[in-house]
Parts: structure tokens; C-alpha cells; sequence
């Protein structure tokens, strides 16, 4: 019976020996993971193409940002933003970020206010971040058009021009391409839902932006008006 109880207590310690190592990995795995280690700040550059792209897991839009965290340290983060109904997850290009991150993965990410961005990290934001330098809103309209990717849509053709107060982008697609620029619609409604502000932050004086998506039969597939006289509030950190 003794030799039982010793083997017993031999087996527990054996147990308890290989469970301590199993638990301090699995704890310093999750914490490298998950387990926030850094806050660092960015803005989205003004000519980032923030088209959605889609697959069987839906709508999303991929961002890579030079960051900088409370002591400027520079770090270029990825992360993928899938886009919900309500549109409400995409960063527009002008916007200011702050992405949280463990030792190896980003872990969170949101809009800030640019008063919430530490001071060392906002030095070294503004030293890397121009403003349009277009003098005109025409000019703007110009540099704007050069900056619209179509390999994402497979668009004939893509142009941004200013009307009276307002800025129309159209995209145009052949004629047998008519699911095609469906698709588009569901892609870019998103995108111009938020691109107002960079474009309300450059000419101030702008009423609104316009989107077109049609065919070059002259077919409108889609066309949408977006007030650049409302207003949006980010959240912002506490």
C-alpha cells in the first residue's frame, strides 16, 4: 500500500513538474498575442486608395502605415478593415489613427482626434504629411483623378471633375460589363461615403461630392450624392 501512495505522489509531482512549464508557455503565448504592449498613431495619407477589395468573406479594405508611438518610434503596421453595413469601420485618407498592438499582432484600431495624438508622435506624423498642394479646386480635381485605381474594378475608365461647388467622380465600364460595375457600386459606395472629409478638408468651400458609376452606352448604374455640409464625429480616446 505504501509503495502505492508513493507512486501516486511520484505521478502528481511528475504532473504538476511537466504542468507549471506547459502553463507559464501558454500564458507567455497569449500575452505576446494578445495582450496590449504599445499604442502607436498615424494618418492616412491623402492619395491612400482605400477601394475595397472582396471575397467569399466579404468587403475589406487593407491598410499599411508608417506609425509612431509616445517616444516616436517608428513601425510599419498591416491590418485588414472589413467594411459593414453601415460603412462605419473604413479610415479615410486625412484621418489620424491610433493602432494598438501586442508583442506580434495589431490587436485594435480607431480614429482619434488629432489633440489625442502624444506629441513626439504627432512631430513625426506632421514631418512625413503634406497637405494637397493644389491651389485651385480644379487643380484638385486633377491630381484627384490621377490618383484613382482601377485595378480593383477593371473600370474602362475613371475621372474626377469639379461642377459648380462640387466634385463628380465617374466611373465607366464597357457595356457587356454590367455586373461588373454592380459590383463596383457595392464597392465604392463605402469608399465615397467617407471620402468627403479629405476632399471638405482641402477646399473647405466644396458642397458635395458625386459618384457616378455608369456604362459607355450612357446606362447609370449607380449615382449617389454625399453633402460634404454634414457632419461626422470620430470617436475620439478618453
Amino acid at each position: 500500500m505504501a509503495k502505492k501512495r508513493m507512486g501516486f505522489w511520484i505521478l502528481v509531482g511528475a504532473a504538476v513538474i511537466i504542468a507549471i512549464p506547459l502553463v507559464l508557455f501558454a500564458k507567455q503565448y497569449y500575452d505576446s498575442r494578445y495582450v496590449l504592449h504599445d499604442s502607436y498613431y498615424a494618418v492616412v495619407p491623402l492619395d491612400y486608395d482605400i477601394t475595397p477589395s472582396t471575397d467569399q468573406g466579404g468587403r475589406y479594405t487593407d491598410y499599411t502605415l508608417i506609425c509612431y508611438n509616445a517616444e516616436g518610434i517608428s513601425r510599419e503596421l498591416t491590418f485588414s478593415v472589413l467594411i459593414d453595413a453601415h460603412k462605419s469601420d473604413l479610415y479615410p485618407p486625412g484621418i489620424y489613427m491610433r493602432v494598438d498592438v501586442s508583442k506580434h499582432l495589431v490587436i485594435g484600431r480607431r480614429a482619434v482626434d488629432k489633440s489625442s495624438v502624444p506629441e513626439l508622435a504627432l512631430e513625426k506624423i506632421m514631418a512625413g504629411f503634406k497637405l494637397s498642394t493644389a491651389a485651385t479646386p480644379g487643380e484638385y480635381a486633377a491630381k484627384r483623378a490621377k490618383q484613382l485605381d482601377l485595378s480593383k474594378l477593371t473600370a474602362k475608365s475613371a475621372t474626377c471633375s469639379l461642377q459648380d461647388a462640387a466634385l463628380h467622380y465617374t466611373y465607366i465600364f464597357n457595356t457587356n460589363d454590367k455586373a461588373k460595375a454592380e459590383t463596383a457600386a457595392t464597392l465604392l459606395d463605402p469608399v465615397y461615403y467617407v471620402q468627403f472629409r479629405t476632399d471638405k478638408d482641402a477646399f473647405p468651400e466644396l458642397e458635395a461630392i458625386v459618384l457616378i458609376i455608369k456604362l459607355d452606352d450612357g446606362t447609370v448604374i449607380f449615382s449617389e450624392t454625399y453633402d460634404t455640409r454634414v457632419e461626422f464625429d470620430y470617436e475620439k480616446t478618453k
